[in-house]
């Protein structure tokens, strides 16, 4: 970190902040990137002092590093790159501590960039850290319910960086990085819990959560830019297979991820949040994973009949859409939900069972082209010749495996497809054909013919 000299007055000027649609759509400050490298490279505030109109107060005097850091973040082209650094610089200090950075007698604005972080430790205590930046002000408190102890404040500072690539990745959504805050150590830490929330103006905002501790992980996104929920289960754990299997497993299910958002014109950027989110969900080996005490491990075949993931819920929906102006009750909407679900029991290696139940449900309608000339709904009878389909979906994959005495006695593997797809045809704003067509697909793989099945 850049050593800053000590504040000689509680206020610098900096230019002012407006606001302007750039590519977060968000209120930036204009200008102040060369001011900020120069307050880095030369080590002084006072490179700032310009003849400007603006100024900056602080809720405290101080040169501390967090208050130089908050200073220099100030002046950042966008409110989502004033937390470069913040969080892990936080986490790294892990005292106490609070202070603001504002622009003088500025107005309250609504809208901005939260980022709460809560880290509940193993002996109890409770660690909080709040980051808030407006149009206006920039905010930092660290807090936590009693005196941390050196093994917590370490613990705490190896999960800096992690905080700070989570924060980063958030910004966009769809390079979700959860990696350092998921290995945490679960002999000093119990849960850790992050919640983004960006706004813009008065809209309402678009909250991000995560969560893990030594029985599930979790994140969702909710708001105008659609939902996104992964949830996984870590207290049956003896499903996972080894890296090469989650890989393939991993693989399989972005794949059926990637057909459902082309079968119902998913939004690019929900279903690039929600695919991130999985692998990191799912994808992620740490020590928090509880080893099952169950007398049964089992064998590689077994894994390789399954998808060797932990078990999770999942599911994504886009903000419905009214993209034809001359009928706003055909709104373009895309909804999935998958799940996965492993039973493993028996009383013995020898003697075992496992029950893996898949299923995935796909609800959507959307517009389409009559042909080759690109969609372009408005209230002109021309513009009217298109599609307007809507696909219901159901797909299972049932595997049962069963031994007596080490021997396979039981192996099948089922698959249900059932699909249906209505279609309303215009042609100028007239409807001119109605279709609805039924599909049906059941498969059964017997697995006892594979005598090398065994323990």
């Amino acid at each position: 970190m850049t050593t800053i000299s000590p504040l000689s007055s509680s206020v610098v000027s900096v230019p002012p902040v407006f606001k302007v649609q750039g590519q977060q759509n968000l209120p930036i400050v204009a200008d102040t990137g060369a001011q900020a490298s120069s307050v880095a490279s030369s080590g002084s505030l006072q490179s700032m002092q310009a003849p400007l109109a603006s100024a900056l107060t602080w809720k405290v005097k101080s040169s501390d590093p967090l208050t130089s850091l908050m200073t220099i973040n100030y002046g950042s082209k966008s409110l989502l790159d004033r937390f470069d650094g913040l969080g892990a610089a936080a986490l790294r200090d892990s005292g106490d501590f609070s202070q603001s950075v504002s622009l003088l007698n500025a107005d309250p604005v609504a809208g901005g960039y939260q980022v709460a972080l809560s880290i509940k430790m193993a002996d109890g205590i409770d660690v909080k850290v709040n980051l808030d930046s407006k149009a206006n002000s920039l905010s930092l408190q660290v807090s936590s319910s009693s005196k941390l102890g050196a093994a917590d404040r370490a613990a705490l500072a190896k999960l800096a960086d992690g905080f700070q690539n989570a924060i980063d990745s958030m910004r966009d959504g769809s390079k979700l990085d959860f990696t350092g805050l998921l290995a945490y150590d679960s002999s000093l830490v119990s849960s850790v819990d992050v919640e983004a929330k960006t706004q813009f103006g008065t809209a309402p905002a678009q909250t991000q959560t995560f969560y893990v501790d030594h029985a599930k992980r979790s994140f969702t996104s909710d708001g105008p830019d659609g939902k996104v929920n992964v949830s996984v289960d870590l207290r049956q754990l003896a499903g996972m297979g080894n890296a090469q299997q989650r890989k393939a497993g991993m693989d399989a299910y972005l794949k059926q991820f990637d057909e459902a958002g082309i079968r119902g014109h998913a939004n690019e950027s929900t279903l690039a949040t929600f695919k991130s989110a999985f692998q990191q969900m799912t994808g992620v080996a740490s020590e928090t994973t509880v080893v099952s005490n169950r007398p049964i491990n089992l064998s590689d075949s077994d894994h390789a009949l399954s998808t060797g993931l932990p078990d999770f819920d999942a599911s994504m929906s886009d903000t419905p859409l009214a993209s034809n102006p001359m009928r706003q009750n055909e709104m373009d909407t895309f909804s999935y939900q998958v799940s996965q679900s492993t039973n493993i029991s028996g009383d013995s290696q020898r003697n075992r069972s496992i029950s893996q139940k898949q299923h995935a449900h796909l609800e959507a309608s959307f517009h389409e082209s009559l042909g080759a000339t690109p969609l372009a709904l408005d209230n002109s009878k021309g513009s009217q010749n298109y599609y307007f389909k809507h696909v219901s979906e159901d797909r299972s994959r049932d595997t049962e495996i069963g031994y007596h005495n080490g021997m396979l006695v039981r192996g099948t593997v089922d698959e249900h497809i059932t699909r249906t797809t209505q279609v309303l045809k215009y042609v100028m704003g007239i409807l001119t054909d109605e279709s609805s067509t039924p599909e049906v697909s059941n498969t059964r793989r017997d697995l006892l013919s594979q005598s090398h099945l065994g323990i």
